[in-house]
């Protein structure tokens, strides 16, 4: 016992002091942290707390963008929204007026998003979405999709880094879809639904880096009115990944497990699950790996994360099992996709062999993983 302390000791030592901090915005607390960005003109803009929604509305020609207050240092973070556009309804028109000549225009299809590393300079990146319809006067060959773009901004111009369109898994109305993204030093991945189900949907590793601290927050385009339910920011330490990177790869795992033994020792690939997505939400169908090492066994990541894809590389450390005086029967330390530790009440059990079993009952959810002999390359 004494020994299988020290060793779950050791492996918490990653991640004492707090290695993420989660700020949230809603009605709880006002959407208190979410301002104009500066500059910003406010005339045509309405903004208001209505039934614990944050409502905001631009009738103006020019994109409206407020910003969280909080300034991020690191690197790596996360941000998620809860957003809505009221103004996004099929075969609806939406007015604009110009300030400077009072002159008024329609519009059929508004935009609006999430932006990201915004700096002093006005330079930023940002998630638009916007929807509209194919053939909008044909019920039979009309299809409503929504185009998402990934854009590049800078006070000089604007340009379209990725973009994709999405025909169905989220709302293409005025309907709540859940927006994030995983931005690291590597690059950003974009994801999106129409509850916490999230499927990437963007990716790309052409970010340009800032050189100080940045902000996030959300855009209104011009005829848009957004409804924001809750936005999320988690700030990750920049050292977390470099802590969790072991020196083990690919081909040294391969050397390694022709030479070995162990029947606990190989490659695991995602079998199955047991979940209650209330508690807890599938990080990826990973392959993993097992090696020896004190009072049990390192598990190590080799691939198949999709919660924080861009975050995690072969080699890192995904958790430990730890030997106890039950055959097949361990005490278990996972680090989850958003590089938590997990080890309340957590096990794990090996079945004839093939069977590796990660069971967390507080979070009322199992995962299964099948012992594999190689991997496909």
């Amino acid at each position: 016992m004494v020994a299988l302390m020290v060793g779950l000791m050791a492996l918490s030592t990653l991640f004492a002091d707090g290695r993420t901090h989660t700020y949230y915005n809603q009605a709880r607390n006002n959407f208190g942290g979410l301002y104009p960005a500066p500059g910003m003109r406010m005339a045509g803009r309405y903004k208001a707390i209505e039934d614990d929604l944050l409502i905001e509305e631009n009738a103006t020609m020019a994109t409206a963008i407020t910003l969280d207050t909080m300034n991020i240092a690191s690197r790596s973070y996360n941000y998620v929204l809860r957003i809505a556009n009221l103004n996004n309804k099929q075969g609806k028109t939406y007015s604009i007026k110009n300030p400077m000549t009072g002159s008024k225009t329609t519009l059929t299809s508004t935009s609006w998003g999430l932006v990201f590393n915004y700096d002093e300079q006005g330079n930023y990146y940002a998630v638009v979405l916007e929807c509209d319809n194919s053939t909008p006067y044909d019920d039979i060959t009309d299809k409503r999709t929504m185009k998402v773009m990934l854009i590049e901004h800078t006070p000089e111009q604007s340009r379209v880094v990725a973009q994709t369109t999405l025909e169905r898994g989220i709302s293409l109305e005025d309907g709540m879809n859940t927006l994030s993204i995983d931005v690291d030093e590597h690059g950003v991945t974009v994801a999106i639904g129409r509850n916490d189900t999230l499927e990437g949907v963007l990716e790309t590793t052409s970010l340009r880096q800032p050189d100080g601290a940045v902000a996030v927050g959300y855009l209104v385009g011009p005829g848009a009115r957004v409804a924001i339910e809750c936005a999320a920011l988690t700030v990750y330490n920049d050292n977390q990944v470099a802590d969790l990177q072991t020196e083990w790869t690919r081909e040294a795992l391969d050397e390694y497990f022709a030479q070995s033994a162990d029947p606990v020792e190989g490659y695991w690939q995602y079998l199955d699950r047991d979940m209650d997505d209330e508690w807890l939400r599938l990080g990826g169908r990973y392959t993993l790996a097992t090696v020896q090492s004190v009072n049990g066994y390192e598990i190590i990541y080799i691939d198949g994360a999709k919660v924080k894809k861009s975050l995690w590389n072969l080699g890192m450390l995904k958790g430990h099992i730890f030997k106890t005086i039950f055959t097949g029967n361990y005490d278990l330390f996972w680090i989850d996709a958003t590089m938590e530790p997990i080890d309340d009440e957590a096990y794990a059990t090996i079945e004839n062999g093939v069977i590796l079993t990660l069971n967390f009952p507080t979070y009322k959810s199992q995962v299964r993983l099948s012992k594999i002999l190689k991997i496909d390359d």
